[in-house]
Protein backbone atom coordinates (compact mmCIF):
# COMPACT_ATOMS: atom_id res chain seq x y z
CA UNK A 1 0.00 0.00 0.00
CA UNK A 2 1.37 3.58 -0.81
CA UNK A 3 -0.21 6.71 0.19
CA UNK A 4 0.81 9.74 -2.06
CA UNK A 5 -0.15 13.67 -1.28
CA UNK A 6 -0.30 16.59 -3.39
CA UNK A 7 -0.82 20.58 -2.39
CA UNK A 8 -1.53 22.66 -4.77
CA UNK A 9 -3.18 26.37 -5.31
CA UNK A 10 -6.98 26.54 -5.74
CA UNK A 11 -9.85 26.54 -4.22
CA UNK A 12 -9.47 24.68 -0.52
CA UNK A 13 -10.87 20.83 -0.48
CA UNK A 14 -9.43 18.08 0.68
CA UNK A 15 -9.82 14.85 -1.52
CA UNK A 16 -9.25 11.42 -0.96
CA UNK A 17 -9.17 8.45 -3.68
CA UNK A 18 -8.78 5.02 -4.22
CA UNK A 19 -11.81 3.38 -3.18
CA UNK A 20 -11.85 4.39 0.33
CA UNK A 21 -14.38 3.25 2.89
CA UNK A 22 -16.33 5.56 4.99
CA UNK A 23 -13.62 5.32 7.97
CA UNK A 24 -10.69 5.76 5.81
CA UNK A 25 -12.88 8.93 4.37
CA UNK A 26 -13.32 10.59 7.84
CA UNK A 27 -9.04 10.52 8.62
CA UNK A 28 -9.67 13.82 6.68
CA UNK A 29 -10.89 15.40 9.18
CA UNK A 30 -9.00 13.49 12.14
CA UNK A 31 -5.30 14.09 9.98
CA UNK A 32 -6.51 18.16 9.94
CA UNK A 33 -7.41 18.39 13.54
CA UNK A 34 -4.44 16.44 14.74
CA UNK A 35 -2.03 18.67 12.34
CA UNK A 36 -3.83 21.53 13.74
CA UNK A 37 -3.23 21.02 17.37
CA UNK A 38 0.87 19.92 16.83
CA UNK A 39 0.96 23.34 15.84
CA UNK A 40 1.13 22.32 11.48
CA UNK A 41 -2.16 23.41 10.46
CA UNK A 42 -2.84 22.69 7.21
CA UNK A 43 -1.86 25.77 4.38
CA UNK A 44 -5.21 26.52 2.35
CA UNK A 45 -5.31 25.15 -1.18
CA UNK A 46 -6.41 22.04 -3.10
CA UNK A 47 -5.37 18.86 -0.71
CA UNK A 48 -4.70 15.76 -2.69
CA UNK A 49 -4.33 12.37 -1.12
CA UNK A 50 -4.43 8.83 -3.15
CA UNK A 51 -3.80 5.43 -1.66
CA UNK A 52 -2.86 2.96 -4.33
CA UNK A 53 -3.40 0.23 -5.88
CA UNK A 54 -6.93 2.04 -6.53
CA UNK A 55 -8.67 -1.29 -6.99
CA UNK A 56 -8.55 -2.53 -3.92
CA UNK A 57 -10.40 -2.22 -0.86
CA UNK A 58 -9.13 -0.03 2.16
CA UNK A 59 -11.00 -0.38 5.09
CA UNK A 60 -10.04 1.09 8.57
CA UNK A 61 -8.25 3.98 10.76
CA UNK A 62 -4.39 2.37 10.33
CA UNK A 63 -3.75 4.80 7.45
CA UNK A 64 -3.93 8.04 9.54
CA UNK A 65 -0.44 8.50 10.64
CA UNK A 66 0.98 7.50 7.05
CA UNK A 67 -1.29 10.53 5.36
CA UNK A 68 -0.37 13.02 8.25
CA UNK A 69 3.42 12.00 7.62
CA UNK A 70 2.71 12.65 3.57
CA UNK A 71 1.39 15.71 4.44
CA UNK A 72 4.05 17.04 6.31
CA UNK A 73 6.61 15.99 4.03
CA UNK A 74 4.48 17.78 1.26
CA UNK A 75 4.68 20.98 3.89
CA UNK A 76 8.42 20.46 4.13
CA UNK A 77 7.91 19.52 7.66
CA UNK A 78 9.64 16.12 7.27
CA UNK A 79 12.51 15.27 5.04
CA UNK A 80 11.26 13.22 2.05
CA UNK A 81 14.23 10.83 2.57
CA UNK A 82 14.15 10.40 5.96
CA UNK A 83 10.59 8.03 5.18
CA UNK A 84 12.64 5.42 2.96
CA UNK A 85 12.22 1.77 4.10
CA UNK A 86 9.90 2.46 6.69
CA UNK A 87 6.14 1.19 6.78
CA UNK A 88 4.16 3.77 9.06
CA UNK A 89 0.96 2.67 10.25
CA UNK A 90 -1.76 4.02 13.51
CA UNK A 91 -4.80 5.68 14.11
CA UNK A 92 -5.17 9.40 14.76
CA UNK A 93 -6.83 11.15 17.83
CA UNK A 94 -7.91 14.78 17.19
CA UNK A 95 -4.99 15.45 19.47
CA UNK A 96 -2.10 14.33 17.75
CA UNK A 97 -1.97 10.90 19.78
CA UNK A 98 -1.36 7.59 17.78
CA UNK A 99 -3.62 4.94 18.87
CA UNK A 100 -3.47 1.63 18.63
CA UNK A 101 -4.92 -0.79 16.12
CA UNK A 102 -6.13 -4.35 15.02
CA UNK A 103 -4.37 -6.41 12.52
CA UNK A 104 -0.47 -4.99 13.45
CA UNK A 105 1.55 -8.15 13.48
CA UNK A 106 -0.22 -9.57 9.83
CA UNK A 107 0.99 -6.12 8.72
CA UNK A 108 4.31 -6.47 10.25
CA UNK A 109 4.72 -9.63 8.80
CA UNK A 110 3.96 -8.26 5.44
CA UNK A 111 6.23 -5.43 5.71
CA UNK A 112 9.18 -7.49 6.49
CA UNK A 113 8.82 -9.89 3.29
CA UNK A 114 8.42 -6.60 1.08
CA UNK A 115 11.75 -5.53 2.25
CA UNK A 116 11.03 -2.94 4.56
CA UNK A 117 13.55 -2.10 7.64
CA UNK A 118 11.99 -0.64 9.85
CA UNK A 119 7.68 -0.16 10.99
CA UNK A 120 6.32 2.85 12.86
CA UNK A 121 3.76 1.69 15.24
CA UNK A 122 1.52 3.36 17.88
CA UNK A 123 3.00 2.40 22.01
CA UNK A 124 0.43 0.10 22.52
CA UNK A 125 0.84 -2.19 19.30
CA UNK A 126 4.54 -2.23 20.27
CA UNK A 127 5.00 -5.75 22.30
CA UNK A 128 2.59 -7.03 19.23
CA UNK A 129 5.26 -5.97 16.48
CA UNK A 130 8.24 -6.79 18.40
CA UNK A 131 7.80 -10.35 17.93
CA UNK A 132 8.68 -10.52 14.09
CA UNK A 133 12.24 -10.37 13.52
CA UNK A 134 14.68 -9.03 10.96
CA UNK A 135 12.25 -5.43 11.22
CA UNK A 136 12.81 -2.52 13.67
CA UNK A 137 9.75 -1.59 15.48
CA UNK A 138 9.58 1.69 16.48
CA UNK A 139 6.82 2.58 18.69
CA UNK A 140 5.56 5.96 19.26
CA UNK A 141 2.70 8.25 21.40
CA UNK A 142 1.73 10.68 19.27
CA UNK A 143 2.03 12.65 15.77
CA UNK A 144 5.03 15.33 17.35
CA UNK A 145 7.18 12.32 18.45
CA UNK A 146 6.76 11.01 14.83
CA UNK A 147 7.58 13.75 13.23
CA UNK A 148 10.54 14.15 15.47
CA UNK A 149 11.82 11.20 15.22
CA UNK A 150 11.85 11.21 11.29
CA UNK A 151 13.57 14.78 11.19
CA UNK A 152 16.35 12.94 13.48
CA UNK A 153 15.60 15.27 16.35
CA UNK A 154 15.03 12.90 18.81
CA UNK A 155 15.66 9.46 19.35
CA UNK A 156 13.01 6.60 19.97
CA UNK A 157 13.18 2.72 21.07
CA UNK A 158 14.19 0.31 18.36
CA UNK A 159 12.62 -2.65 18.93
CA UNK A 160 14.41 -5.41 17.08
CA UNK A 161 12.14 -8.30 17.93
CA UNK A 162 11.33 -10.77 21.07
CA UNK A 163 13.90 -13.93 22.20
CA UNK A 164 10.77 -16.43 21.99
CA UNK A 165 13.02 -19.12 20.85
CA UNK A 166 14.17 -20.08 24.87
CA UNK A 167 13.14 -22.32 27.43
CA UNK A 168 11.12 -19.88 29.75
CA UNK A 169 8.76 -18.93 26.74
CA UNK A 170 7.99 -22.60 26.03
CA UNK A 171 7.12 -23.56 29.91
CA UNK A 172 3.85 -21.13 29.31
CA UNK A 173 2.83 -23.45 27.18
CA UNK A 174 2.26 -26.36 29.73
CA UNK A 175 0.87 -23.67 32.41
CA UNK A 176 -2.85 -25.12 32.05
CA UNK A 177 -5.13 -24.21 34.96
CA UNK A 178 -7.91 -26.90 34.13
CA UNK A 179 -6.65 -30.84 34.43
CA UNK A 180 -7.42 -33.95 33.76
CA UNK A 181 -6.22 -35.03 37.40
CA UNK A 182 -9.65 -32.84 38.14
CA UNK A 183 -12.26 -34.97 36.40
CA UNK A 184 -12.73 -37.73 38.71
CA UNK A 185 -14.01 -41.35 37.00
CA UNK A 186 -15.11 -41.28 32.84
CA UNK A 187 -11.81 -42.95 32.15
CA UNK A 188 -13.62 -44.50 28.71
CA UNK A 189 -14.29 -40.62 27.91
CA UNK A 190 -10.91 -39.73 29.01
CA UNK A 191 -9.17 -42.30 26.80
CA UNK A 192 -11.34 -41.21 23.50
CA UNK A 193 -10.61 -37.41 24.08
CA UNK A 194 -6.70 -38.61 23.97
CA UNK A 195 -7.40 -40.46 21.14
CA UNK A 196 -9.01 -36.91 19.14
CA UNK A 197 -6.31 -34.60 20.49
CA UNK A 198 -3.82 -37.33 19.36
CA UNK A 199 -4.79 -37.39 15.32
CA UNK A 200 -7.38 -34.54 15.84
CA UNK A 201 -10.36 -36.66 15.33
CA UNK A 202 -13.69 -34.78 15.52
CA UNK A 203 -15.49 -35.80 18.74
CA UNK A 204 -19.07 -36.04 19.83
CA UNK A 205 -19.97 -36.47 23.28
CA UNK A 206 -23.37 -37.73 24.62
CA UNK A 207 -24.72 -37.98 28.28
CA UNK A 208 -27.66 -36.39 30.78
CA UNK A 209 -26.55 -32.45 31.95
CA UNK A 210 -23.56 -32.48 34.31
CA UNK A 211 -21.83 -35.70 33.83
CA UNK A 212 -18.73 -33.77 32.79
CA UNK A 213 -19.13 -33.20 28.79
CA UNK A 214 -17.97 -29.45 29.10
CA UNK A 215 -14.91 -30.15 31.92
CA UNK A 216 -14.10 -33.20 29.27
CA UNK A 217 -13.99 -30.47 26.27
CA UNK A 218 -12.58 -27.20 28.18
CA UNK A 219 -9.33 -29.96 29.31
CA UNK A 220 -8.44 -30.95 25.56
CA UNK A 221 -6.07 -27.34 24.52
CA UNK A 222 -4.14 -29.21 27.62
CA UNK A 223 -3.16 -32.04 26.12
CA UNK A 224 -3.02 -31.08 22.65
CA UNK A 225 1.10 -30.82 21.33
CA UNK A 226 2.57 -27.44 21.96
CA UNK A 227 2.79 -25.12 18.98
CA UNK A 228 5.49 -24.62 16.68
CA UNK A 229 6.53 -21.02 15.95
CA UNK A 230 4.97 -20.80 12.71
CA UNK A 231 1.87 -21.95 14.46
CA UNK A 232 2.00 -19.49 17.36
CA UNK A 233 2.57 -16.94 14.60
CA UNK A 234 -0.10 -17.68 11.86
CA UNK A 235 -2.94 -17.92 15.43
CA UNK A 236 -1.09 -14.54 16.85
CA UNK A 237 -2.07 -13.02 12.85
CA UNK A 238 -5.54 -14.03 13.34
CA UNK A 239 -6.52 -13.07 16.50
CA UNK A 240 -4.21 -9.72 15.86
CA UNK A 241 -6.93 -9.33 12.72
CA UNK A 242 -9.69 -9.84 15.04
CA UNK A 243 -8.84 -7.71 17.69
CA UNK A 244 -8.49 -10.20 20.35
CA UNK A 245 -4.67 -10.53 20.36
CA UNK A 246 -3.57 -10.07 24.02
CA UNK A 247 -1.07 -8.57 25.80
CA UNK A 248 2.04 -10.07 24.96
CA UNK A 249 2.75 -10.13 21.64
CA UNK A 250 1.44 -13.82 20.63
CA UNK A 251 -0.50 -16.48 21.67
CA UNK A 252 0.84 -19.27 23.77
CA UNK A 253 -1.91 -21.26 24.02
CA UNK A 254 -4.06 -23.43 21.59
CA UNK A 255 -8.02 -21.53 21.33
CA UNK A 256 -10.60 -22.55 22.91
CA UNK A 257 -14.01 -21.27 21.73
CA UNK A 258 -17.40 -22.23 22.84
CA UNK A 259 -19.65 -19.88 20.79
CA UNK A 260 -23.92 -19.57 21.86
CA UNK A 261 -25.58 -21.54 20.22
CA UNK A 262 -27.82 -18.40 19.31
CA UNK A 263 -24.72 -17.22 17.24
CA UNK A 264 -25.34 -16.73 13.58
CA UNK A 265 -24.03 -17.91 10.34
CA UNK A 266 -21.50 -15.10 9.43
CA UNK A 267 -20.43 -15.10 12.77
CA UNK A 268 -19.13 -18.62 12.89
CA UNK A 269 -17.65 -19.31 9.29
CA UNK A 270 -17.01 -15.34 8.67
CA UNK A 271 -18.92 -12.84 7.17
CA UNK A 272 -19.78 -8.78 5.84
CA UNK A 273 -19.39 -6.95 3.15
CA UNK A 274 -15.69 -7.48 2.90
CA UNK A 275 -15.32 -10.63 4.88
CA UNK A 276 -13.57 -11.14 8.84
CA UNK A 277 -13.01 -14.57 9.80
CA UNK A 278 -15.68 -16.21 12.35
CA UNK A 279 -15.24 -18.09 15.23
CA UNK A 280 -14.47 -21.03 13.42
CA UNK A 281 -11.33 -19.25 11.92
CA UNK A 282 -10.29 -17.69 15.33
CA UNK A 283 -10.50 -21.50 16.68
CA UNK A 284 -7.93 -22.37 13.97
CA UNK A 285 -5.24 -24.21 15.64
CA UNK A 286 -7.19 -25.15 18.64
CA UNK A 287 -10.62 -26.66 19.74
CA UNK A 288 -13.96 -25.39 18.77
CA UNK A 289 -16.69 -26.60 21.28
CA UNK A 290 -19.99 -26.83 20.44
CA UNK A 291 -22.12 -27.25 23.70
CA UNK A 292 -25.83 -28.04 23.28
CA UNK A 293 -25.41 -29.21 20.28
CA UNK A 294 -29.25 -29.35 18.86
CA UNK A 295 -29.87 -26.05 20.39
CA UNK A 296 -27.29 -24.48 17.49
CA UNK A 297 -29.55 -23.70 14.26
CA UNK A 298 -29.49 -26.46 12.09
CA UNK A 299 -28.27 -24.32 8.98
CA UNK A 300 -25.43 -23.07 11.14
CA UNK A 301 -24.20 -26.91 11.67
CA UNK A 302 -24.52 -27.73 8.18
CA UNK A 303 -22.54 -24.63 7.36
CA UNK A 304 -19.47 -26.81 9.28
CA UNK A 305 -19.79 -29.86 6.81
CA UNK A 306 -17.42 -29.01 4.23
CA UNK A 307 -14.90 -26.97 6.65
CA UNK A 308 -14.32 -29.85 8.49
CA UNK A 309 -13.46 -31.94 5.64
CA UNK A 310 -11.22 -29.36 3.82
CA UNK A 311 -10.00 -27.43 6.83
CA UNK A 312 -10.44 -24.08 5.76
CA UNK A 313 -13.75 -21.51 4.94
CA UNK A 314 -14.28 -19.97 1.43
CA UNK A 315 -16.43 -16.85 1.39
CA UNK A 316 -17.50 -15.56 -1.85
CA UNK A 317 -19.13 -12.13 -2.60
CA UNK A 318 -18.78 -9.47 -5.30
CA UNK A 319 -15.56 -7.93 -4.16
CA UNK A 320 -13.80 -11.18 -4.36
CA UNK A 321 -13.10 -15.19 -3.08
CA UNK A 322 -11.89 -14.92 0.60
CA UNK A 323 -10.78 -17.83 2.20
CA UNK A 324 -9.53 -18.38 5.78
CA UNK A 325 -7.89 -20.86 7.88
CA UNK A 326 -9.77 -23.27 10.02
CA UNK A 327 -8.14 -26.63 10.79
CA UNK A 328 -9.56 -26.57 14.53
CA UNK A 329 -10.47 -29.95 16.24
CA UNK A 330 -14.21 -29.82 16.26
CA UNK A 331 -15.94 -31.07 19.53
CA UNK A 332 -19.83 -31.31 20.35
CA UNK A 333 -21.60 -32.53 23.03
CA UNK A 334 -25.36 -32.58 23.39
CA UNK A 335 -28.13 -34.51 25.89
CA UNK A 336 -29.87 -37.57 24.32
CA UNK A 337 -33.36 -35.50 24.69
CA UNK A 338 -34.46 -32.34 26.06
CA UNK A 339 -34.67 -33.31 29.61
CA UNK A 340 -31.28 -35.28 29.19
CA UNK A 341 -31.87 -38.69 30.60
CA UNK A 342 -33.30 -40.41 27.99
CA UNK A 343 -32.70 -43.78 27.91
CA UNK A 344 -33.72 -43.72 31.86
CA UNK A 345 -37.45 -43.97 31.73
CA UNK A 346 -37.47 -43.49 35.64
CA UNK A 347 -35.89 -39.81 34.41
CA UNK A 348 -37.27 -39.41 31.34
CA UNK A 349 -40.92 -38.23 30.43
CA UNK A 350 -40.17 -37.46 26.76
CA UNK A 351 -41.88 -39.27 24.13
CA UNK A 352 -40.94 -40.94 21.00
CA UNK A 353 -41.59 -37.98 19.14
CA UNK A 354 -40.38 -35.42 21.31
CA UNK A 355 -36.69 -37.18 21.08
CA UNK A 356 -37.25 -37.65 17.33
CA UNK A 357 -37.71 -33.95 16.68
CA UNK A 358 -35.24 -33.17 19.61
CA UNK A 359 -32.44 -35.14 17.47
CA UNK A 360 -33.75 -34.10 14.02
CA UNK A 361 -32.33 -30.70 14.42
CA UNK A 362 -28.69 -32.52 13.23
CA UNK A 363 -28.84 -33.71 9.86
CA UNK A 364 -27.03 -37.15 9.03
CA UNK A 365 -24.57 -35.58 6.30
CA UNK A 366 -23.30 -33.46 9.55
CA UNK A 367 -23.06 -36.61 12.04
CA UNK A 368 -21.61 -38.18 9.56
CA UNK A 369 -18.36 -35.58 9.52
CA UNK A 370 -17.73 -36.72 13.14
CA UNK A 371 -14.97 -39.34 13.53
CA UNK A 372 -15.86 -40.60 17.78
CA UNK A 373 -18.74 -40.80 19.11
CA UNK A 374 -19.05 -41.55 22.97
CA UNK A 375 -21.04 -41.98 26.02
CA UNK A 376 -20.38 -40.32 28.61
CA UNK A 377 -22.88 -41.20 31.66
CA UNK A 378 -23.60 -39.95 35.34
CA UNK A 379 -20.66 -41.18 37.72
CA UNK A 380 -22.04 -42.64 41.24
CA UNK A 381 -20.96 -40.52 44.13
CA UNK A 382 -19.00 -43.73 45.43
CA UNK A 383 -16.84 -43.90 42.50
CA UNK A 384 -16.06 -40.08 42.89
CA UNK A 385 -15.14 -40.62 46.58
CA UNK A 386 -13.67 -43.49 46.31
CA UNK A 387 -11.25 -42.06 43.06
CA UNK A 388 -10.67 -39.10 45.36
CA UNK A 389 -9.07 -41.03 48.14
CA UNK A 390 -7.08 -43.11 45.33
CA UNK A 391 -5.90 -40.25 43.51
CA UNK A 392 -5.32 -41.85 40.89
CA UNK A 393 -6.39 -39.39 38.28
CA UNK A 394 -3.79 -39.11 35.37
CA UNK A 395 -2.55 -35.70 34.91
CA UNK A 396 -2.89 -33.66 31.90
CA UNK A 397 0.89 -33.29 31.90
CA UNK A 398 1.10 -37.45 31.54
CA UNK A 399 -1.84 -37.93 29.03
CA UNK A 400 0.00 -35.14 26.48
CA UNK A 401 3.23 -37.15 27.10
CA UNK A 402 1.81 -39.95 25.35
CA UNK A 403 0.14 -37.49 22.53
CA UNK A 404 3.31 -36.19 22.18
CA UNK A 405 4.67 -39.35 20.89
CA UNK A 406 1.99 -40.44 19.17
CA UNK A 407 2.07 -36.94 16.91
CA UNK A 408 5.73 -37.28 17.04
CA UNK A 409 5.04 -40.62 14.78
CA UNK A 410 2.07 -38.97 12.75
CA UNK A 411 4.20 -36.17 11.44
CA UNK A 412 7.18 -38.07 10.28
CA UNK A 413 4.92 -40.48 8.28
CA UNK A 414 2.47 -38.10 7.01
CA UNK A 415 4.59 -35.36 6.31
CA UNK A 416 3.91 -33.29 9.03
CA UNK A 417 -0.16 -33.88 9.20
CA UNK A 418 -2.57 -35.88 11.42
CA UNK A 419 -3.94 -39.07 10.89
CA UNK A 420 -7.41 -37.22 10.55
CA UNK A 421 -5.98 -35.57 7.62
CA UNK A 422 -4.63 -38.51 5.36
CA UNK A 423 -5.86 -38.98 1.97
CA UNK A 424 -7.14 -42.28 0.69
CA UNK A 425 -3.98 -43.14 -1.37
CA UNK A 426 -1.95 -42.10 2.44
CA UNK A 427 -4.47 -44.52 4.17
CA UNK A 428 -3.72 -47.27 1.24
CA UNK A 429 -0.21 -47.11 1.99
CA UNK A 430 0.04 -46.65 5.97
CA UNK A 431 -3.31 -48.31 6.94
CA UNK A 432 -2.80 -52.03 6.20
CA UNK A 433 -5.33 -54.21 7.64
CA UNK A 434 -4.47 -58.05 8.61
CA UNK A 435 -7.69 -60.62 7.32
CA UNK A 436 -9.09 -60.55 10.64
CA UNK A 437 -9.24 -56.42 10.25
CA UNK A 438 -10.28 -56.57 6.82
CA UNK A 439 -13.41 -58.81 7.96
CA UNK A 440 -14.23 -56.97 11.08
CA UNK A 441 -14.44 -53.31 8.97
CA UNK A 442 -16.44 -55.64 6.09
CA UNK A 443 -19.02 -57.12 8.53
CA UNK A 444 -19.09 -53.43 10.47
CA UNK A 445 -19.58 -51.58 6.66
CA UNK A 446 -22.55 -53.82 6.34
CA UNK A 447 -23.78 -54.35 9.36
CA UNK A 448 -24.40 -50.67 10.37
CA UNK A 449 -25.00 -49.29 7.26
CA UNK A 450 -21.67 -47.14 7.11
CA UNK A 451 -20.74 -44.50 4.55
CA UNK A 452 -17.62 -44.75 2.80
CA UNK A 453 -16.28 -41.72 4.45
CA UNK A 454 -16.81 -43.27 8.06
CA UNK A 455 -15.14 -46.59 6.46
CA UNK A 456 -12.11 -44.60 6.17
CA UNK A 457 -12.47 -42.54 9.34
CA UNK A 458 -12.71 -45.37 11.45
CA UNK A 459 -9.67 -46.81 10.04
CA UNK A 460 -7.65 -43.52 10.63
CA UNK A 461 -8.75 -43.56 14.08
CA UNK A 462 -7.57 -47.04 14.85
CA UNK A 463 -4.14 -46.00 13.25
CA UNK A 464 -4.19 -43.00 15.69
CA UNK A 465 -4.92 -45.93 18.69
CA UNK A 466 -1.91 -47.87 16.90
CA UNK A 467 0.14 -45.04 17.10
CA UNK A 468 -0.97 -44.08 20.79
CA UNK A 469 0.57 -47.65 21.54
CA UNK A 470 3.76 -47.22 19.74
CA UNK A 471 2.23 -49.90 17.44
CA UNK A 472 3.44 -49.67 13.35
CA UNK A 473 0.92 -52.36 12.60
CA UNK A 474 -3.38 -52.04 12.65
CA UNK A 475 -4.45 -54.93 15.28
CA UNK A 476 -7.74 -56.46 15.27
CA UNK A 477 -8.24 -55.03 18.67
CA UNK A 478 -7.51 -51.34 17.51
CA UNK A 479 -9.82 -51.17 15.30
CA UNK A 480 -12.34 -52.87 17.37
CA UNK A 481 -12.01 -49.63 19.64
CA UNK A 482 -12.14 -47.53 17.04
CA UNK A 483 -15.53 -49.02 15.31
CA UNK A 484 -16.76 -48.43 19.33
CA UNK A 485 -16.01 -44.66 19.02
CA UNK A 486 -17.74 -45.06 16.09
CA UNK A 487 -21.11 -46.94 16.52
CA UNK A 488 -21.24 -46.46 20.47
CA UNK A 489 -22.90 -49.38 22.85
CA UNK A 490 -26.39 -49.48 21.09
CA UNK A 491 -27.76 -46.65 23.47
CA UNK A 492 -28.64 -44.12 20.90
CA UNK A 493 -29.39 -45.75 17.96
CA UNK A 494 -31.96 -42.85 17.24
CA UNK A 495 -28.84 -40.88 16.64
CA UNK A 496 -26.57 -42.92 14.74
Amino acid sequence: MKIESDISQGLPVFHMVGLLSSEVREARERVRTALKNIGHPLPYGRITISLSPADLKKEGARFDLAIAVALLINMNIIHEGSIREFLIIGELGLNGDVKGIHGVLPIIIMAKQQGFRYCMVPYENAAEGSVVDDIQIVPVRDLYEAAEYLNGKTERPIINGFPLGDESSNKILNDCTNDMSEIHGHEMAKRAVTVAAAGKHNLLMIGPPGAGKSMLASRIPGIMPDMSMEERMEISGIHSICGILKEGGLVTRRPFRAPHPGITLPALVGGGTYPKPGELTIAHGGVLFFDELPEFHPGVLDALRQPLEERKVRVVRNSGNYEFPADCLFVGAMNPCRCGFFPDRNKCNCSGADIRRYLGRISGPFLDRMDMCIDVPRQSIEDMEERKTLQAEESSGKIKEQIDRAVQIQFQRNNGKYNSQMTVNQVKKFCILDDAGNRLIHNAYQKFSLSMRNYYKIIKTARTIADLEGSEDISQRHLGEALGYRIGSGKYNTIF
